[in-house]
């Protein structure tokens, strides 16, 4: 039996477990603002996400990787497993101004 684990991209923070240093996202300016910039970095589509899921299982990966943007995470989260989030922030505000 094998096992595939799929690590979507697009995920805002506010959406997901976020580290400590994550703010939080109290009023609705600022979640609005959030969901800009969700919409401007998540390119991935919901049908190219499955075709990439089903060939995943079909090769039996065990790491499913969806997006440029997940692909980055990854990289990033190896090469810099303790400062990552810094990073990561500094990528989605320059690709949210990128995108409008």
């Amino acid at each position: 039996m094998r096992l595939s684990v799929v690590h979507p991209g697009g995920l805002p923070p506010i959406s997901c477990a976020t580290p400590a240093t994550a703010p939080a996202v109290a009023d609705n300016a600022r979640r609005a603002q959030s969901i800009e910039r969700f919409d401007a970095i998540a390119k991935t589509t919901p049908a190219a996400a499955a075709l990439r899921i089903i060939q995943g299982i079909e090769n039996n990966q065990p790491r499913i990787l969806i997006g440029n943007d997940a692909r980055f995470m990854d990289l990033l989260q190896r090469l810099r497993p303790g400062t990552y989030w810094s990073v990561l922030s500094r990528r989605i505000e320059k690709m949210a101004r990128a995108g409008k």
